[in-house]
């Protein structure tokens, strides 16, 4: 479980990957299921987290 998140955390930060490609790749069934573990986990959605990241980096 902990290793599917850092690996969704890695490609949220370091590449320019759908969430629908890291569903495939991790072994989610759906967008949604890995939505919901992600926020279950981190208290916001992929794409918050992609996004309040990537601020931060590019200041």
């Amino acid at each position: 479980m902990n290793y599917k998140l850092k690996m969704i955390e890695h490609r949220l930060l370091h590449s320019d990957m759908r969430i629908s490609e890291m569903v495939v790749e991790l072994g989610f069934t759906d967008e949604s299921h890995l939505n919901r573990f992600f926020k279950k986990q981190k208290g916001m959605s992929p794409t918050a987290f992609r996004k309040s990241k990537r601020r931060v980096l590019s200041e």
